[in-house]
């Protein structure tokens, strides 16, 4: 079975139908490439919204997607979504349940919530795909394995998936939202979180939310690819600016395609299909993204203190540009009491960070 998994699909400003009708031929040529899979997967960012949904919780910014964008799942030939990311309770539960509703009459399976799997028995390869999200991203709408909602990415959780799936004899794919925003080296935690799992069983371990790509790596016969970047994703934009809250940049829009061949209840092969979000069309196959990915894959084997040293400063780096664009005004317009419960509620995210992924690693 050949199957692709995409990176952030987020349908909204440029990449969306009803501002921009000519995506179809944007789209033209990754749709033809993705018609020779079996299988086509990708993280769903953006919940479909209607005029009756309002926005929820303390967010610096949300985004929503037209409901005829499922139209544009469709032509990719997706048939199946991760709904476990930061971004699919923007809405709040009315339009958590609509995008459910419309991705079901469209016949496109979804998984990451309310403790689901999607498990798949086709030509005798078997195949089990699991979302989780991480507290790094600042989610909301996060459950327990006994409520409904995002599947959270627990250690614990992961491994009790992961050792089931082994033992009913189907291959784990596991789409992972988790990381820090524009840097491509992944948190060391995340490392350890993804190579300790794959003492358990081979799996495949597919992240997103950083939108840039980062490295990849085989580890006990399980592939690990921390971050596949953004396949489609526009400027983000917020009421308190006309300058976009977050601009894409070139490294936003190089992302890639992972190609997975299964067979025999294992990985057999695996490669790398780089695309670009050119501003005409969506570009196949550029090398120098091959090269980059090289390079994001070598610091992987850097020993720990080498390889954290290395990330803080390209952190710190970004970070550093990022407060170089906020002046007084930018801090004052921010002095509210939405701003106030958005830091509360990052707080509560970092300490449930370090419970269900930083403390377990270790455990």
């Amino acid at each position: 079975m050949k199957v692709a998994l995409l990176g952030d699909i987020a349908f909204f400003g440029r990449f969306s139908l009803p501002n921009n009708p000519s995506l179809y031929d944007y789209f033209e040529k990754v749709s033809e490439k993705l018609k020779s899979y079996d299988l086509v997967i990708g993280n769903f960012e953006t919940p479909f919204i209607t005029e009756d949904h309002k926005t929820f919780g303390y967010k610096s910014a949300y985004i929503g997607s037209d409901p005829a964008n499922i139209e544009l799942l469709k032509y990719l030939n997706v048939d199946a979504v991760n709904l476990a990311n930061n971004h699919i309770f923007d809405y709040g539960e009315e339009s958590y349940e609509y995008t459910k509703q419309l991705l079901d009459q469209h016949n496109i399976r979804f998984f990451g919530i309310d403790n689901k799997q999607v498990v798949l028995d086709e030509a005798g390869v078997r195949i089990a795909l699991g979302g989780f999200c991480c507290y790094s991203t600042n989610p909301l709408g996060i459950a327990s394995a006994s409520q409904s909602g995002i599947n959270e990415l627990e250690y614990s959780r992961a491994a009790e998936f992961l050792e089931e799936n082994n033992r009913r004899g189907y291959v784990s794919i596991f789409s992972v939202h988790c990381g820090q925003e524009h840097v491509n080296f992944p948190n060391y935690d995340h490392i350890e979180f993804a190579r300790k799992l794959s003492g358990i069983s081979p799996f495949i371990f597919y992240g997103h939310h950083p939108h840039v790509a980062q490295g990849i790596e085989l580890v006990n016969d399980s592939l690990i690819a921390y971050s596949l970047g953004n396949f489609c994703f526009d400027d983000v934009y917020t009421s308190k600016s006309k300058l976009p809250l977050v601009k894409q940049t070139r490294n936003n829009k190089e992302s890639f395609i992972l190609e997975l061949e299964i067979d025999d209840h294992k990985l057999i092969r695996h490669s790398v299909i780089p695309i670009f979000a050119g501003e005409e069309e969506m570009e196949l196959n550029a090398p120098e993204i091959m090269e980059k990915i090289r390079v994001y894959s070598e610091a992987l084997r850097e020993d720990k203190h080498s390889y954290i040293s290395k990330r803080s400063s390209l952190l710190e780096t970004y970070l550093t540009e990022r407060r170089k664009k906020r002046d007084i005004n930018w801090y004052i317009k921010r002095l509210n009491f939405k701003s106030i419960r958005m830091i509360l509620s990052a707080r509560r995210n970092a300490r449930l960070y370090r419970k269900s992924v930083s403390d377990q690693i270790n455990a």
